[in-house]
This record gives C-alpha cells, structure tokens and sequence, in this order.
C-alpha cells in the first residue's frame, strides 16, 4: 500500500534541507567532546548515565546531509568530497591497525567532517536547493 502523507505532513527539500542544517547548527554549538559516563544522584542511589561523544553526534550529521544530497552532486562536489572519503577511510584504518588512538580518530574525523560541511555549503549555493518547493520540484528542474 501507497503511503500517502496529509498536506500537514508533506515536507518540501527545503524544509528537510533547514531543518537538518539546523541541527548541524545547534551540535556546533555544544562542546566538542568524548562521550563519558557521569554519576547522578536520584534520590537514595547513584545511577550512571552515559553523556555522548558530541565529536560523533555532528560528524553523524553531516555524514547524513551528505547521505541527503548525494543524488544532486555536480562534477566539482564529486571532485572534492573523493579525496575528503579516501582521508576518512585511511583514518578509520590507522583507528583499526591500532596505529592512532580513539580520540586522535575522532578528531582527525572531526576536522574531515567539517571540511565536507564546507563542500556541502557550496554545492547547496551552486544547486540553490533552498529555493525548491518540495522534493519533487528539484527532481524536475535537472
């Protein structure tokens, strides 16, 4: 069966688009930081709670934004997001070799991740996705 979302639920690429920057926005602004675990007091007992790697929540993100726009890359994002995914590769090899430390991979993960949110920033203003209507719309205009 065909799902068929209401007009309430319909979402167009640009607020999919905003909405997934936003977020991108809001990580950014938290402290970029390796998960741990923190004792909290609930009354009578002490529970642990584990507080998330935020070096990973935001290059998730951004790694989804890519996951996102992949369809729409023209010639120069293809170009400058391959060597950016060779770097990462070779980084979670040395990770895997035992040839770099957990938290070396995620910052040398980080600074990669950042420079493909610069590259996706660009494709966005070369694609000027932000003005399409809904998913389809774009879809049409290539």
């Amino acid at each position: 069966m065909e799902y068929i979302p209401t007009e309430k639920q319909k979402k167009s690429f640009r607020d999919i688009a905003l909405a997934h920057l936003n977020k991108i926005l809001e990580l950014s602004c938290d402290e970029f930081r390796g998960g741990y675990t923190q004792k909290v007091i609930k009354g009578n007992y002490v529970e642990e709670v584990y507080v998330p790697d935020n070096r990973k929540r935001i290059s998730q993100a951004i790694e989804f934004l890519s996951y996102l726009l992949l369809p729409f890359y023209d010639k120069d994002m293809k170009e400058k997001a391959e060597p950016i995914e060779e770097k990462i590769t070779e980084n979670l090899k040395k990770f895997n070799d035992d040839e770099i430390d957990r938290d070396k991979f995620m910052i040398n993960k980080l600074k990669l991740m950042k420079d493909l949110f610069r590259e996706l920033n660009y494709l966005l203003y070369r694609k000027d996705y932000l003005k399409g209507e809904v998913y389809e719309d774009i879809r049409e205009e290539e």
